[in-house]
């Protein structure tokens, strides 16, 4: 009988409350209060409490997933990569709308041959309107893990017009990105939907693909992703949460971590993409 994995939950965020709340088995993996008796950690806490807490968690040996940003600035990053070195945990890519059903259907659409090379992306995250933090540092991070999930390729420029529409913070920006392969990026991202909307989560969430060959749209927080083709089109339903995506890929880690994604590397690219974005 395969051995269970201990998954300690830090804070209290969507993530952990989808998994305390879900109801049937999630698998491998059993919840535990005691994180020294765990072997992977799910950290939802604020900074600055979050970077410690991914320190201590990879100093330990624990497989670690953290929404993103997992870090602010670069020392920070450092910080945690040399506490990976050290300790042999794994940091993991934990983006919400990248382990959403219609999110991995769509990346993995796009990652196939018959999509032809990538030539654009384009993702919109709209929330209710009302006061909240600055949009940048509340919606770039989620946006951003999709597209480097999406695109390998290194950021060679950045054009951004943001202003406060809505409210006194900043609430809207339009964010044009390209890659050093001409892959054109663009980033809706504002507080513009009326405040009666439902829009639960990370709101009203669009993303379109253009490649070579085909183009798909994936409505990651209406249930579907829709391809197109020349013959006909396809519509691909989605149920479950994106947590449970992200304990598929912390059981495929256990154990052989050097052959899963890199959250660090992910959140390293992050961070300079971010520069980009805001000049600096």
């Amino acid at each position: 009988m395969t051995a269970p994995i201990h998954l300690a939950l830090i804070g209290h965020g969507k993530l952990g409350l989808a998994l305390r709340t879900h109801g049937a088995p999630l698998g491998r993996i059993r919840l535990v209060q005691d994180r020294h008796k765990a072997q992977a950690t799910l950290i939802e806490l604020p900074q600055p409490e979050r970077v410690p807490a991914v320190i201590t968690a990879l100093q330990a040996g624990h497989i670690v997933l953290c929404p993103p940003p997992v870090a602010l600035d670069a020392a920070e990053l450092a910080a945690i990569e040399q506490a990976q070195n050290a300790g042999g945990g794994r940091l993991l890519p934990a983006g919400e709308i990248a382990h959403t059903p219609a999110g991995r259907r769509g990346l993995a659409e796009m990652a196939a041959p018959a999509f032809g090379p990538l030539r654009s992306l384009y993702i919109a995250i709209r929330q209710p309107r009302g006061p909240g933090p600055d949009v940048l540092d509340s919606l770039l991070p989620e946006a951003l893990d999709m597209v480097l999930a999406a695109i390998p390729d290194t950021f060679t420029s950045a054009r951004i017009n943001a202003a406060s529409l809505f409210g006194p913070e900043r609430d809207t920006a339009i964010i044009l990105l390209r890659t050093d392969s001409d892959i054109v990026v663009t980033l809706e991202l504002s507080r513009c939907l009326p405040p009666t909307l439902p829009a639960p989560g990370l709101g009203e969430i669009e993303i379109d693909a253009m490649g070579a060959h085909q183009a798909i749209r994936i409505a990651a927080s209406a249930g579907a992703v829709s391809v197109y083709r020349d013959d006909g089109t396809t519509t691909h339903p989605w149920l479950d949460s994106p947590a449970l995506a992200m304990l598929r890929a912390l059981e495929h880690a256990h154990g052989t971590p050097q052959t899963a994604p890199s959250g660090l590397t992910r959140a390293f690219r992050a961070l300079a993409v971010d520069g980009l974005i805001r000049g600096k």
